[in-house]
């Protein structure tokens, strides 16, 4: 019997034995928990392709599989019995009869003097969307009950940092929900740095002039689709297990940087290089180029021109 069989057979098992005991009562873990051990997968990956006699991987395997339900049983929660809350930080404050606001707004308005912005967002985890335009600088919308985001910006003469992150908190609830969607003003040009985790991310960025956009995703959904509006742009993409699709303008050239692990590419319209490098006709020539790159892991990637 194949080594590989036996891991990912044992990985079923654990997997199954886990969901028994949460439907039984006997222990407790959230969605979330279990999304953040998706480098798990990196390491079973890493063991199974080693150099070394199949009992030692067999192993490796059972050792890396315990940590990792220890890790998973041991993260914060409680079986829930009610709709209360439990929290840990200044949410301990809130009476236990006290609403929890699931709705948030946050906005700062738009001077006319600003031809720069920066935006820093530590998404956690939930869905995320930037579609539409604001007569503000930003407009941010969130639905959800796993903590409160607080903002902050820095004025920066002609340039503004905007920094969007969540209070430390931590909520222990089954139904967790974190459904945020931002607007921005068209007129700055604009640099983004995403930091997410178990996330779905829609960006479409086609209204805006973006320069630099980095992604720091873990097992995410992620989807940008970029527009013509400024000459020279950077994407980069770091994450883990995810879903990548990407939209570029077809009157501009792109270069594709990959470097991924076990994952399948769509890459039409585009000229291999080598190396993983994909370069669209005319790249070097041209005056208006989009520049990605890709850190991966166990992804699907695919890049459209529209």
């Amino acid at each position: 019997m194949k080594t590989r069989n036996i891991i990912w057979g044992l990985v079923l098992v654990l997997i199954g034995v886990l969901f028994i005991l949460k439907n039984l009562g006997v222990i407790y873990f959230t969605w979330y928990s279990l999304w953040k051990l998706w480098p798990v997968l990196l390491v079973l990956i890493g063991v199974a392709i080693l150099p070394i006699k199949e009992v030692f991987k067999v192993i490796f395997t059972i050792i890396v599989l315990a940590i990792a339900a220890i890790i998973l049983v041991s993260s914060p929660g409680f079986r829930s019995t009610g709709p209360k809350w439990s929290f840990k930080g200044d949410w301990e404050k809130r009476e236990r009869d006290e609403p929890f606001i699931t709705d948030q707004r946050l906005f700062e308005s738009y001077d006319e003097m600003i031809t720069e912005a920066e935006l820093v967002f530590d998404a956690a985890a939930g869905t995320f969307s930037l579609h539409e335009t604001s007569e503000e600088l930003f407009e941010f919308e969130r639905e959800g009950n796993i903590g409160k985001y607080n903002y902050a910006t820095t004025d920066l003469g002609e340039r503004r940092e905007i920094r969007i992150d969540m209070e430390e908190s931590r909520i222990r609830r089954i139904d967790l929900k974190n459904k945020v969607a931002i607007k921005l003003n068209p007129n700055p040009l604009w640099d983004f740095k995403i930091g997410v985790g178990a996330a779905s991310i829609d960006m479409d960025l086609s209204e805006f002039r973006v320069r630099d956009l980095k992604i720091d995703g873990g097992a995410s959904s992620i989807s940008v689709k970029l527009g013509d509006l400024h000459d020279d742009c950077r994407l980069k993409i770091s994450s883990g297990a995810s879903s990548i699709k990407i939209k570029v303008p077809e009157e501009f050239a792109c270069e594709v940087r990959l470097n991924t692990v076990l994952s399948s590419r769509d890459m039409k319209g585009f000229d291999k290089l080598g190396d993983g490098t994909y370069v669209t006709p005319g790249f070097s020539e041209s005056a208006s180029n989009i520049l990605i790159q890709i850190d991966a892991a166990v992804s699907s990637l695919q890049v459209d021109r529209y």
